[in-house]
């Protein structure tokens, strides 16, 4: 015997196939992470990171390594040297992702007009830095995870001046900041290179 089905119930089923659909679509990234094959001239690693890794809660130590681990994975793709943290300048990349948390600004230079040099000579830095910045605005993540560093070091590659500063052969050292605003839920990444 043969069941009927009405044409309303075949319409709810294709509109919550629909809707599935859209939801795995959107979602695809908070899944699956994929850095493409980088430019003509220039490549981008492999994710490092994974569903299983990506939206666990890490410590700031746990970031800045994974950050340095992506930056020297695309530098060694482009045939370059690995760089190697160091302390001044990943205190100033920290102090100015949480001074653009904190007073909810974006921007190399800080209201009062402080460069990324100014900052790091200010701390007791010889010379000038490079800078890389991003901010996610209204993220839904409120933990700093894997996921975030992967995706910001990815943006940064696929943008030409970003990707200038990681892969410009002259930088032997790196720093690494991240911080999140509560109230506005915006996450801000910093690179410094030397």
């Amino acid at each position: 015997m043969k069941r009927y089905k009405s044409p309303k119930f075949k319409q709810i089923i294709a509109g919550i196939a629909v809707m599935g659909g859209m939801v795995i679509f959107q979602g695809r990234y908070q899944l699956y992470f994929d850095n493409g094959n980088g430019g003509n001239n220039w490549k981008i690693g492999s994710p490092q990171t994974h569903i299983f890794n990506a939206h666990q809660t890490r410590s700031l130590a746990d970031l800045q390594t994974q950050a340095l681990t992506l930056v020297n994975r695309d530098r060694q793709r482009n045939n370059l040297p690995p760089l190697v943290a160091d302390p001044l300048i990943t205190k100033t990349a920290q102090g100015h992702a949480e001074d653009m948390a904190k007073r909810d600004f974006y921007g190399h230079d800080t209201p009062e007009g402080k460069s990324p040099t100014d900052r790091y000579q200010a701390l007791g830095g010889k010379g000038g830095i490079g800078e890389n910045i991003v901010v996610l605005p209204g993220s839904p993540y409120f933990s700093l995870n894997y996921g975030l560093v992967e995706r910001f070091q990815k943006s940064w590659m696929y943008s030409e001046g970003h990707r200038k500063n990681l892969l410009t052969p002259n930088y032997t050292k790196f720093g690494y900041g991240i911080a999140t605003n509560p109230r506005t839920a915006k996450v801000y990444a910093v690179q410094n290179f030397q």
